[in-house]
């Protein structure tokens, strides 16, 4: 049987699928959206939990060593270890007579004259310890005799340094690093290495910043510069002790973006651009240049804005409306809106700007200027940003740390990141676009941050990308300890607590020939990133050990 098909049939037809189209479109541009749970809470994996017998193993456990008077550097680093799950027992250098079995000693006061007797350190390196110098030590008959053993054969006076310049990469093995900007200054002692140790960094004259030495069966490690009693330039302290026995730590794995006070009530004047109002400058030209960048290297915004008025209203139409605009593409596109202040009333002025523009939104991440606690009006905001230096959690509440893209000084900038992936394996960018002049400031603006993440992509390119509340998943790296435990070249690591997936970086000098329970990918010479989602897991290493 012939079948006939009429012009109004499908014509209605044809009109019947635009208008589900059209139906499809209205739903996702309208508050509906805001109501899937997927952008309501943020789920995360059940904790996994078990009990650790001896059988398990130990913590990683190092040995401080600061001095009476001088123990700012000594705390600082206690708080950087204890935070990625290792144990940190201190002690005075005037009051240590012999050095306990530990993954390492770290020296963290220049007063080593203060030291008791030079062979607490040699004895202890030459039976297979390891010490890391954490700052420069001063001058003195303590060093004097035992300058040649920590890899020294020539020792002048102090000169100010500033850069870093790595001789090898951490990351990436096709190049190495330098980070030659002002802000990394240093005190450090113009010194001439030994031909046999093994060289890290140099400042940027030149001058030995950090190095190794072979002594007996261990090693020393020493930084020579000042700059570690700041958490923003931590980087030598993990980069030199990856350079004892094989060394497992949890990271984050994780890269978030946030585009500070934005959107903000931008003005209809024209201000940036003679073609057009600043308005229309940053949403039909900054914006869309971000949209393209964020889909091309797979971001998800973190939008921190802020009312303009601690007294909204509906009628205040124009950030309302950017606000609901700007809100909605982040959201349909995987980011998260974020309530930016620093006191109660501006919270509540930003929540209420919300309730407007975004129905709906449940608030789960602020961004502090002020240190104060987040008000009641945000009662499911549990992830700060702003504040903190280094990322941990408290009392439920997570706090990121988050690194200012000055592109007016570049090397500063990739130090910032590169200090907290090597630290943490966390990279958080804050962008500014409020604080642009013109509408050629925005174009380099763009350019600069498009250059920083196509560098990114190939240097990094297996870090996860995620929001700041999705960043609280890692339940380990906040909350869990690492036992472990060796037999020849296998090394077993148990959990005492994770929640879904967990990250490590695994660094050994022997190459890795099998695992049990986990997945490695090799990440930089010598340097692995371990994933699992098993309490217990085991690392295999080639040969002897």
């Amino acid at each position: 049987m012939k079948h006939t098909f009429t012009i109004e049939k499908g014509l209605y037809l044809i009109g019947a699928f635009i208008a589900l189209i059209g139906i499809v479109f209205a739903i996702i541009r309208s508050d509906y959206v805001l109501k899937i749970p997927l952008f309501m809470e943020a789920t995360y994996p059940p904790v996994a939990s078990q009990t650790i017998s001896a059988n398990d193993g130990t913590v990683d456990t190092f040995y401080l060593l600061d001095s009476k008077g001088d123990v700012r550097l000594g705390e600082i680093l206690t708080d950087r270890l204890e935070n990625t799950g290792k144990q940190v027992t201190t002690a005075h250098i005037e009051d240590v007579t012999a050095l306990p079995p530990v993954h390492a000693v770290i020296i963290a006061t220049e007063h080593l004259d203060r030291l008791q007797d030079r062979d607490i350190l040699l004895d202890y390196v030459n039976e297979g310890g390891t010490v890391f110098f954490a700052t420069r030590p001063s001058p003195s008959t303590r060093l004097m005799e035992v300058y040649r053993q920590i890899g020294l054969i020539e020792i002048g006076t102090f000169v100010e340094t500033t850069g870093v310049r790595l001789t090898s990469p951490y990351f990436n093995e096709s190049t190495s690093q330098s980070f030659d900007t002002e802000a990394l200054l240093n005190s450090s002692l113009a010194v001439r290495l030994d031909p046999s140790a093994h060289l890290m960094a140099t400042s940027s004259e030149d001058i030995p910043l950090l190095w190794s030495q072979v002594y007996g069966e261990g090693r020393f490690i020493v930084f020579n510069g000042t700059m570690m009693h700041e958490v923003t330039k931590q980087a030598p302290l993990f980069i030199g002790l990856d350079q004892g026995a094989p060394f497992l730590r949890p990271v984050i794995n994780a890269k978030v973006t946030t585009v500070k006070e934005f959107p903000f009530l931008s003005s209809n004047e024209r201000r940036l651009s003679k073609s057009m109002t600043d308005r229309d400058y940053y949403r039909n030209v900054f914006w869309a240049d971000m949209q393209r960048l964020e889909a091309k290297y797979d971001l998800n915004y973190v939008l921190a804005t802020t009312s303009p008025s601690l007294n909204p209203t509906r009628s205040t139409s124009a950030y309302s409306e950017d606000l609901a605009l700007y809100g909605r593409e982040t959201l349909r596109s995987g980011g998260e809106i974020a309530a930016l202040g620093a006191s109660d009333a501006q919270f509540l002025a930003t929540k209420q700007q919300f309730d407007y523009a975004l129905p709906g939104l449940n608030v789960q991440s602020v961004y502090l200027t002020a240190d104060v606690a987040v008000p009641d009006a945000l009662p499911d905001a549990s992830v700060e940003v702003g504040l903190s230096q280094m990322p941990f959690e408290e009392e439920g509440t997570l706090a990121l740390s988050t690194t200012s893209l000055d592109f007016e000084d570049p090397a500063w900038t990739e130090w910032g990141l590169f200090n907290e992936l090597v630290s943490s394996g966390f990279v958080s960018m804050e962008l500014n676009p409020k604080a642009l002049t013109s509408a050629a400031e925005g174009e380099a603006y763009i350019k600069s941050f498009k250059q920083l993440l196509t560098a990114q992509q190939k240097e990094v390119p297996w870090i996860r990308t995620m929001t700041a509340s999705d960043a609280r998943a890692n339940h380990h790296f906040y909350n869990g300890k690492i036992y472990s435990k060796q037999s020849g070249n296998s090394y077993t690591y148990t959990l005492d607590e994770m929640a879904g997936e967990t990250y490590f970086y695994f660094h050994a000098a022997s190459r890795v020939t099998d695992v049990e329970n986990c997945e490695v990918e090799r990440i930089g010479p010598d340097l692995y990133l371990v994933r699992t989602d098993a309490l217990s897991f085991t690392i295999r290493l080639e040969g002897d050990v």
